[in-house]
């Protein structure tokens, strides 16, 4: 799509000689859309949390009794890369 103003819940974005313009006037390109739908993913993963919070902190459900440890993700990676 080449020059057009959207509208709706869209209102303020524009595409521009088929770049993605945002209100705030950032361009992006195609390629810099590759990694929306991962980006998506992580921000709805992140609203799940905060409700889940938010219900416990209403008592409407109970937290596990054993915290679900953390795992570091690059000593992680090195390890299996290793084996």
């Amino acid at each position: 799509m080449k020059n057009r103003k959207l509208t709706g819940p869209w209102a303020g974005f524009s595409f521009e000689n088929y770049a993605l313009v945002t209100p705030e006037g950032r361009r992006l390109l195609p390629e810099d859309l590759a990694w929306i739908s991962l980006t998506a993913q992580l921000a709805q993963e992140y609203r799940r949390l905060l409700d889940l919070e938010k219900r416990i902190a209403r008592g409407e459900i109970r937290r596990s009794a054993e915290p679900c440890p953390v795992v570091p993700l690059l000593p992680a990676l090195k390890r299996s890369a290793r084996a």
